[in-house]
């Protein structure tokens, strides 16, 4: 704490001298003295475990300096979520700074920078089945700012959230509806200062498609919107669909030609037109053999209306919309209870938890992550968090982690095997 003088008065205000403050008085305190200084670490959960409700993020302090330039840069962005390695990468000479705006609706988006390369991050992703280090990964910063001027909602504000975006590269000449950052194993951080808020956006590396030409799309929602955006297949073109009533901002890409690898970007949609069509013929006993991109992050066809071709979601997607609404009673009739695997999790000072495990007793599937509790909580909630996340498994097994806060401020962590049908 920066003023330990006010913290000792919150203290003698809240206790009486015989009484000791309990886990729920401390987090008053905390939040209280904290309120005017919040700085949180960097969330980071494996891929691709899909959050079903509320996003896991940063919340930064609007008290920063506001700098002659409105937008905080890509190298700024990173060093607010704790990420050196990912900063210097944006200082580099191979990062590619944009600074471009599209303002549709309510919303203005700005397109801030991209970096690509190997081992930028300090964080890993090891999303394979086999667990693999994924470290081969393209980064982009978008903005995200209400039209109007009026500030975002922060991350601890009831009304963040209520108007989720979509922000995802995509490849001319592939179909955007397949080919995206769910199936491409994406993931992001975010955080709002200012009243902007700010996302890193992470997928495998797609400069290996420069010479092709490259977008980023930014829709309103939580998974592409097909609607929003028009594929012609005869020249694999990608535009907004100026009919679409809704956020759909379109940029280029302009990554180095130079980085291009016709060969490496033919085997890279090989592989992945594999796993998505090889996705509902896998085996069911979880052995590992052809479980889809990013470990179970597959994309299921669905027939298209009249008009065209219908948004597919993919199968954890769908899925995630099913299960969102399940209480504790569904998931004990539904699933099954992996009793090994239930952890006891404790808060740290700062509010974070962290757990781990794996699924199989091979090693060759695994999760973890590090989660900021009051993010998944309400407010002293006491009971399992609305929030799960789906893991993927082999063939129609996932695996459903849950979340549930305990009178002594604990976190239980449970783990669920789920047979689709």
């Amino acid at each position: 704490m920066k003023n330990d003088k006010n913290l000792e008065q919150l203290l003698q205000q809240a206790l009486s001298p015989e009484e000791e403050p309990d886990y729920w008085l401390n987090q008053k305190i905390l939040r209280k003295a904290k309120e005017r200084e919040m700085m949180n670490k960097q969330y980071r959960k494996k891929m691709p475990a899909i959050a079903i409700s509320a996003a896991v993020v940063l919340s930064i302090s609007s008290l920063t300096a506001v700098a002659a330039w409105k937008y905080l840069t890509p190298d700024q962005v990173a060093e607010e979520v704790k990420d050196q390695g990912l900063a210097a990468a944006f200082q580099s000479q191979d990062a590619v700074s944009i600074q471009e705006s599209q303002e549709y609706g309510n919303y203005k988006i700005t397109l801030l920078g991209v970096v690509s390369g190997k081992n930028l991050s300090q964080y890993v992703n090891s999303d394979d089945a086999a667990g693999d280090i994924r470290d081969d990964r393209t980064y982009v910063v978008t903005a995200i700012e209400n039209a109007d001027g009026s500030p975002r909602p922060g991350t601890r504000d009831d009304d963040y959230g209520k108007d989720p975006f979509f922000v995802s590269p995509l490849i001319k000449g592939q179909n955007p509806s397949l080919y995206n950052a769910l199936t491409m194993s994406g993931g992001y951080s975010e955080f709002v200062q200012d009243g902007i808020q700010y996302r890193i956006t992470e997928t495998d590396n797609i400069e290996v498609f420069a010479d092709r030409g490259l977008y980023l799309a930014v829709n309103s929602g939580t998974f592409y919107d097909s609607d929003a955006y028009l594929f012609e297949e005869a020249t694999g073109e990608i535009a907004r669909n100026e009919a679409f009533e809704g956020v759909n901002a379109l940029f280029q890409l302009p990554l180095d030609e130079k980085k291009a690898d016709r060969e490496k970007a033919d085997a890279y949609i090989r592989r992945l037109e594999k796993e998505l069509a090889g996705a509902e013929d896998e085996p069911a006993d979880g052995d590992g053999v052809g479980d889809g991109f990013a470990d179970g992050n597959s994309l299921e066809d669905k027939s298209g209306d009249e008009n065209g071709t219908e948004q597919n979601l993919g199968k954890y997607g769908l899925l995630a919309k099913e299960i969102e609404g399940w209480t504790q009673k569904d998931l004990e009739q539904k699933a099954e209870l992996l009793d090994d695997l239930t952890q006891t999790l404790t808060v740290d000072e700062e509010g974070y938890f962290s757990y781990s495990y794996q699924m199989e007793a091979d090693g060759t599937r695994s999760s973890s992550g590090t989660i900021l509790a009051e993010s998944i909580f309400k407010e002293d909630q006491v009971g399992m968090s609305e929030s799960k996340y789906i893991v993927g498994g082999g063939g129609k097994k996932v695996y459903i982690e849950t979340f549930t806060r305990e009178e002594d401020g604990t976190i239980t962590l449970k783990v669920y095997q789920y047979q689709k049908d």
